[in-house]
């Protein structure tokens, strides 16, 4: 299931004029079905992955989101999806063996989560998809920079190598994790009160007790009563 379907599946809110930023992911998958009714943002640092949502008509910016806003070093993949600021060691080997990925390096404009809600979205972020391949907890990290009403409501981040850093990173900030699905996981912010289908997200969690990529452990899901 995409993320559009799931967002609609768990969380009880009106989705309808919702700020939705979605970050890497490839191709927009992610957040394509709210584009009719939601105001919805893309940030594509592979400049042929821009070019492709471009012609969408999607409100695209060519950017590397990161924690700083000058020109920056961006490596693009030979297997889709998976360029990145920071690779780890692990994903690169993995990569290399498992699809015979070739590297290529280009410069790309980086941006802070903070600069683009105020300079380029120029309002908040209701639901963020953040997919970037490594470099996820150090866009966290600027989220410290933020008013409480500039973090996003409900966040949608991949579960990587890293996943123990990202995980405490977001508790810090004040998420609260709602159910793993696949390789993604979904959290909420505590203040913002968002209802819930439990029933629906108890399921999801049932049915991702765990998540194994190529023979490693990413996540032991701690939502399994």
């Amino acid at each position: 299931m995409k993320a559009s379907e799931i967002l609609q599946l768990t969380y009880l809110v009106d989705f309808v004029n919702l700020n939705i930023l979605e970050c890497g992911a490839c191709h927009a998958d992610e957040t394509i079905e709210f584009c009719s009714s939601n105001n919805c943002y893309y940030i594509e640092a592979n400049p042929e992955d821009f070019t492709s949502l471009k012609k969408q008509n999607l409100n695209v910016s060519n950017y590397a989101l990161t924690n700083h806003n000058n020109l920056v070093e961006f490596t693009i993949t030979s297997h889709a999806g998976n360029s990145s600021l920071c690779h780890s060691e692990l994903h690169r080997e993995e990569l290399t063996k498992y699809y015979n990925s070739v590297f290529t390096k280009t410069t790309v404009q980086g941006i802070t989560y903070k600069n683009y809600i105020e300079n380029i979205a120029k309002k908040n972020i209701d639901i963020l998809v953040l997919d970037i391949e490594g470099h996820e907890s150090t866009v966290l990290e600027t989220f410290r920079e933020l008013q409480p009403e500039q973090l996003p409501k409900i966040i949608c981040i991949e579960v990587g190598y890293d996943w123990s850093e990202r995980k405490r990173l977001l508790i810090e900030l004040g998420y609260v994790l709602d159910f793993y699905e696949s390789n993604n996981c979904y959290v909420s912010h505590s203040a913002c009160n968002i209802k819930k289908n439990v029933d629906s997200m108890r399921i999801i969690n049932l049915n991702n007790r765990e998540f194994v990529w190529h023979n490693k452990v990413i996540y032991t899901n701690e939502l399994v009563a």
